[in-house]
């Protein structure tokens, strides 16, 4: 399998004007990148590791916590539904809980599509393509949508995985080739497209002015305007079973994108909306999103089904700075400038986000492995979550763990 990494560049791209929000309200943060500025947190760790301040079994799937005003959303899998979790960020006690009846994914029985929570309501998306609006402080279920039907869009082999993200009044979907965007009040259509839908989720950004969104498709990374979902660009990329699963990364004018299934990386110019091939690399990553922290990208580069190895690349050029052997295909996330990694099997790893060594921080075994004569491992293909001062881990039977860091 290999890591594809295409930069495109633009005429001139403007930069984000949005202001930082709160929280970590949806997938991959506030700004949609998996990058945390919170400072102040504990960076040195006990010989068992972090605090627990508490556990709660959530049902098995794959999808990150959201976190804002004091409470986190969490979604699992319970029998036959899917279930969306309110929690008290303090206690992990239950607030609320809201269920429905939804088809199992087809890679762990429960929903991989994280959250997207405002100050009013919570937004959820299903395997089988069913979107949730749930009232934010009382779990009252407010519309819901089932775009497989009303739209009559295929579903992917995989199922649907895209997480929804809030932007201003919409709600974007990574459903059908070019995106889907709704009202985020009432669920009405604002823009949509035909076509096979992706397994990664929208990443709006700004570009020539205006706010546009970057989608990693089934068969093609895609920009489009914000507005009316018009294709602005286009770059053909087809994998096996159309496997393009990382979101993409905007690095001001440029975009990265990962994907595995032997396709490498290349590095792309655009003219007049056809991009060509500058550089091409062969290392690769399957669906853990590369995160970046000034000129270099962190990445956990696909080494064989369930093994990674984390990888340190120059954003320029591409070449390989360092490479850490074994940390297992899970998620990382950036905070203040350093990593946080929750390996495969249950290790969360701090490490220093340097281009010079892979140097760790702290390591702690918050999974450990099942006793008896034939042991299972834990499985963990999320992202670690930081948010004032609490880390969230979870793995996909669906134990949510909180540990506590904040600076004493």
């Amino acid at each position: 399998m290999g890591f594809l990494f295409v930069m495109l560049f633009f005429a001139r791209p403007a930069q984000a004007a949005q202001a930082v929000t709160t929280g970590w309200p949806n997938w991959r943060g506030p700004e949609h990148n998996g990058v945390s500025t919170e400072k102040g947190w504990l960076t040195t760790w006990p010989t068992n590791g972090p605090t627990q301040l508490w556990k709660v079994e959530v049902g098995p799937g794959h999808a990150d916590p959201a976190v804002l005003n004091g409470r986190v959303y969490i979604m699992g899998r319970v029998s036959t539904q899917d279930v969306v979790f309110c929690l008290n960020a303090d206690t992990g006690v239950i607030v609320w809980k809201y269920a429905y009846d939804a088809i199992a994914s087809s890679y762990g029985s429960g929903p991989r599509a994280t959250p997207a929570v405002d100050d009013k309501a919570v937004y959820t998306v299903s395997a089988d393509g069913q979107v949730f609006c749930i009232e934010a402080t009382s779990g009252k279920m407010l519309w819901n949508k089932n775009f497989q039907k009303e739209l009559k869009l295929v579903m992917p082999a995989n199922h649907f995985s895209t997480s929804a993200i809030i932007e201003g009044d919409l709600l974007l979907l990574n459903m059908g080739e070019t995106g889907l965007a709704l009202e985020k009040k009432t669920g009405n259509v604002v823009w949509k497209s035909d076509g096979d839908s992706g397994y990664s989720s929208p990443v709006p950004f700004t570009f020539g002015g205006k706010r546009c969104v970057a989608l990693f498709a089934a068969h093609q990374l895609v920009v489009v305007d914000l507005a009316n979902g018009q294709k602005i660009a286009s770059y053909e990329w087809k994998t096996t079973a159309n496997s393009n699963c990382a979101d993409p990364v905007i690095v001001g004018d440029t975009i990265f994108v990962t994907s595995g299934y032997g396709h490498g990386s290349a590095l792309l110019t655009l003219n007049g909306g056809n991009a060509t091939a500058m550089w091409k690399k062969g290392y690769g990553c399957v669906y853990a999103n590369p995160v970046l922290v000034g000129d270099h990208l962190y990445a956990l580069i696909d080494s064989g089904w369930g093994k990674a190895d984390l990888v340190c690349v120059s954003a320029k050029d591409g070449s390989e700075k360092w490479r850490q052997k074994d940390v297992g295909a899970g998620g990382l996330t950036v905070v203040d400038g350093k990593l946080l990694i929750l390996g495969r099997h249950g290790d969360l790893i701090l490490a220093a986000a340097s281009p010079t060594a892979y140097t760790e921080i702290a390591c702690a075994k918050i999974f450990p492995v099942d006793s008896g004569a034939k042991p299972k491992p834990i499985i963990c293909w999320n992202s670690p979550v930081l948010c004032d001062g609490r880390v969230y881990v979870r793995n996909e039977r669906g134990t949510l763990v909180c540990l506590d860091v904040r600076g004493k």
